[in-house]
């Protein structure tokens, strides 16, 4: 059955193999909060909420990076 998403047809899925850099500011003060590099989008989700529990004032924004996120 094909995916759909408020009643459009969505492009096939395929596997993505590809590595995503981030890093995790607060978007109120610009403090890095976070970083990594991984390929799995539930790596950045979990991310995501351990850094949300850790500051939980703060303001979460990503920015993908081109290279590794430590540099």
């Amino acid at each position: 059955m094909p995916d759909m998403w408020k009643g459009k047809l969505l492009p096939e899925r395929r596997p993505v193999h590809e590595e995503i850099h981030y890093r995790l500011y607060d978007g109120r003060t610009g403090q890095l909060l976070s970083f990594s590099s991984t390929n799995s989008f539930n790596a950045i989700v979990a991310d995501i909420l351990a850094t949300q529990r850790e500051h939980p004032n703060a303001r979460i924004v990503g920015a993908q990076v081109n290279g590794p996120a430590y540099t």
